[in-house]
């Protein structure tokens, strides 16, 4: 199966895309994408599509900052074709460029095959945590001293763990670009793993571990991920039992196993000539071993829909989650999905199940859908969040609207204002250098050509309705989709 962030003219991180591994932190949390009013764009994942994990773009690794304050500056770039140039560093390194002096700033993303779906049974978690500890501590910096460096140069530097692969995200001052190179290679190539960051770390995942027992949103994704793949990775969770076995060991083989040239992927937007960019890329990642891509878990197909899943959970509202078989986004069928699932439920207020869950009945406080794909499965997803006696009602009418949208079909009108919505929009992806450093290193990640990103509305544009209308009587069907509430419902078993 060829394959990373997607095959479609949108990214993943944008209409649904990859959710962070396992735990980080975190645990595992839903994907903030999920109810945003956008479609599909790509992120990076394996070959077939990658964001997002990049979820649509790394930022979300790297602390806000003054320099990540000034993205907010609009880029010319937004306003015209976005000029990707393909450069090659002086020892052999390929990457994508954006040159673009009008910020005074440069960003920086690189993506890496492989993340916590095949970290070892025994150290579930081990990914994320050494994602961390690689900004706690370097070369001749402990922890603090790295951190108040990061401070001085004014710039944002942070490493993310995904299901399939790790990402990093740099943001600088044209000023700064060179020590904040340099910062980014001691990271990358000198961490220094010492044990109170990693104890620090440790601790606040095992506070979460007790923490995440009462998160509508973590129970609710265990249970669908524990019913649609009980037996594959992505049903795994992190345990006191394998936290307790992380070690430094453990962090220093995870980074060798992870961080080398095979799969790496690399986007630089800026205030950077070619020849400034190439060097950049040989200071922070020339000294990366070859590698070889490492091992991936097999594909998994979902398993048969469970109608119904509750699990109680003391609390005035419910969180509803559905899910059904989605598509990779090198399907054929990847770009109609974002025109149909804009009409069902990822287009906000001017969606079906908005118009008819909320405006019409005022049943939940909001509701979306949107496609989320990982290297190895893929699903359309929904979530609401209604009050614990709305809940019945909601998913009736969910159900219904979507059998209805399955019959008949959408109308030639709906198809017309999705790809208006959906064009028109797309420039507000591109108003900064740190999105389109997000945009086009998703397209990257996933396997795009280097001119993708300007051609991406063309292919929505060239949707039609009778393409729509495959994609809806293809994944739409209520009956393959698994309900999961978590809260106290009323009128429910």
């Amino acid at each position: 199966m060829r394959r990373l962030v997607f095959a479609s003219p949108l990214p993943r991180g944008e209409g649904g895309g990859q959710r962070p591994a396992g735990e980080g932190r975190s645990d595992d949390q839903a994907p903030a994408c999920l109810n945003a009013p956008h479609p599909p764009t790509p992120s990076p994942r394996g070959r077939r599509g990658v964001a997002a994990f990049l979820f649509a773009a790394f930022a979300v690794f790297a602390p806000p900052s003054s320099a990540y304050a000034q993205t907010q500056t609009e880029s010319t770039t937004s306003r015209r074709a976005v000029d990707v140039e393909r450069i090659v560093s002086p020892s052999g390194i390929e990457a994508w460029l954006v040159s673009d002096s009008t910020v005074p700033m440069v960003v920086m993303r690189a993506y890496w095959r492989g993340g916590s779906a095949i970290e070892p049974a025994n150290l579930i978690g081990v990914t994320g945590i050494m994602a961390d500890m690689l900004t706690e501590g370097a070369g001749a910096m402990n922890a603090n001293a790295f951190k108040e460096r990061l401070q001085d140069l004014n710039m944002s530097l942070g490493f993310g763990a995904g299901w399939d692969g790790m990402g990093m995200s740099l943001t600088t001052l044209s000023e700064n670009r060179d020590a904040a190179f340099e910062m980014a290679r001691v990271a990358l190539n000198e961490p220094r793993f010492d044990a109170e960051p990693l104890a620090r770390i440790k601790r606040q995942m095992i506070v979460g571990l007790r923490t995440r027992e009462t998160n509508p949103s973590y129970l609710a994704n265990l249970a669908l991920d524990q019913a649609l793949y009980p037996s594959h990775p992505y049903a795994r969770r992190t345990s006191r039992e394998s936290i307790d076995a992380i070690n430094r060991a453990a962090l220093v083989e995870r980074r060798a196993a992870l961080f080398n040239r095979a799969t790496l992927q690399i986007t630089i937007v800026g205030d950077i000539s070619a020849a400034d960019a190439g060097r950049a890329v040989d200071t922070i990642f020339g000294a990366l071993p070859a590698g070889v891509r490492p091992p991936e878990p097999t594909d998994v197909t979902p398993a048969a829909p469970t109608p119904l899943i509750v699990r109680q959970l003391p609390q005035p509202q419910s969180l509803v989650l559905f899910v059904g078989p989605g598509i990779q986004d090198e399907d054929p069928d990847w770009i109609p999905l974002a025109v149909a699932n804009y009409i069902l439920g990822g287009g906000g207020f001017s969606s079906r199940l908005m118009d008819q869950v909320r405006e019409q009945r005022g049943l939940v406080y909001g509701i979306g859908t949107g496609p989320s794909v990982r290297d190895h499965s893929a699903l359309i997803r929904g979530s609401a969040q209604t009050e614990n006696g709305d809940v019945r009602e909601a998913i009736e009418v969910t159900r219904a609207e979507m059998a209805r949208l399955h019959r008949d079909g959408a109308t030639q009108a709906e198809v017309n204002d999705a790809i208006t919505y959906l064009t028109g929009s797309f420039a507000l992806d591109l108003d900064s250098n740190v999105k389109i450093a997000g945009v086009v290193h998703g397209y990257q990640a996933a396997g795009r050509d280097i001119e993708y990103v300007n051609r991406r509305n063309d292919l929505i544009r060239a949707v039609t309705l009778d393409d729509v209308n495959r994609v809806i009587r293809r994944l739409f069907n209520p009956d393959g989709f698994t309900f999961v509430v978590v809260g106290q419902p009323e009128g429910l078993e």
